[in-house]
């Protein structure tokens, strides 16, 4: 956690960010997206994790759901984040695309009744952003579910951005939590 001031504040670089995401060519986004799920999946970190905590991409993510499926292929242990009505997330088990349904934001999560996952200090996870920089700082939606998340769940964390979405700093506070890597194409 630390404090800097880069040219752009959180809501202007957010705004440019997903500008720029809408701008970008989708032969770029299949390539981006193929290439950052076969780097994932060589890393040491994933194949020594047991369980892969992971979310559900939407629209200009970084896919997902790629990732999902060969976390299951694997065999390993599969987590997606559910949100909470007290504006916290939590991580449950998930063992097919099919048990998912529409939740918070239209994001498909896992039902309340599924087993409730804490991740271990080698389990992976893998957060979402907007962007990041090579320092492992990300720039997310606003709403601070992953950053409260990690405040208080250990684990290895990575971030998957597109190399044209990099940015050499992101604006931080102190509640923003680092990710441990930063995974492009």
């Amino acid at each position: 956690m630390q404090s800097s001031k880069p040219h752009f504040d959180k809501a202007e670089l957010r705004k440019l960010k997903k500008a720029q995401t809408a701008a970008l060519d989708d032969e770029y986004i299949r390539l981006s997206d193929r290439r950052i799920a076969e780097k994932l999946i060589k890393m040491p970190e994933y194949q020594n994790a047991s369980t892969v905590f992971a979310y559900y991409s939407v629209e200009r993510e970084v896919d997902t759901q790629s990732i999902i499926d060969r976390v299951l292929k694997d065999g390993k242990v599969l987590a997606l984040p559910r949100c909470e009505d007290n504006r916290s997330m939590s991580f449950r088990l998930v063992v097919s695309r099919d048990e998912l349904k529409a939740g918070a934001f239209g994001i498909m999560e896992p039902s309340e009744k599924a087993p409730e996952l804490v991740p271990a200090a080698d389990d992976i996870i893998i957060v979402p952003a907007l962007c990041c920089d090579e320092e492992g700082n990300r720039l997310g939606h606003g709403a601070g579910y992953y950053d409260r998340y990690l405040e208080k769940h250990g684990g290895i964390t990575v971030c998957l951005c597109r190399k044209k979405l990099l940015e050499k700093e992101i604006p931080t506070e102190k509640t923003d939590i680092k990710v441990s890597k930063v995974l492009t194409e």
